[in-house]
This record gives structure tokens, C-alpha cells and sequence, in this order.
């Protein structure tokens, strides 16, 4: 995923969701899900929406390129 700048909640939770998925072991995978839990709990739904959406971009992205 390179380098990112996390400038809010939103941004946290993108990361953090496509950790989950990306992550090379099982443990490292729980933990980002745990942040990915912890963060979208301060953010409305439709907050957490567009940060699902956003990381689907993401790993379409990544699985083409």
C-alpha cells in the first residue's frame, strides 16, 4: 500500500480495513480488524460506508496492478 498520510477517521478506517485483508499472517489480520472495530465505533454509518467503499477501490486497484 506505499506510504499514507491518515489525516482523519476516515482515512484510518480505509487503512485499516485493507490491512485486514492484506495482512500476511492470521494475527496481523485480527489486530487491523480489532483498530478497524475500534475506529468506525466513533464514526456514523454513513462514515463507515464510504470507508468500505473506499478500501474496495483500494484492493481493486492492487489486484490489477
Amino acid at each position: 500500500m506505499g506510504q499514507v498520510m491518515i489525516k482523519n477517521n476516515g482515512n484510518a478506517l480505509t487503512v485499516a480495513l485493507v490491512l485486514a485483508v492484506t495482512a500476511p499472517t492470521e494475527e496481523q489480520s485480527k489486530e487491523a480488524e480489532r483498530m478497524a472495530q475500534q475506529i468506525a465505533s466513533g464514526m456514523t454509518a454513513k462514515e463507515v460506508d464510504l470507508s468500505k467503499k473506499a478500501a474496495e477501490v483500494v484492493l481493486e486497484f492492487q489486484q490489477g496492478a
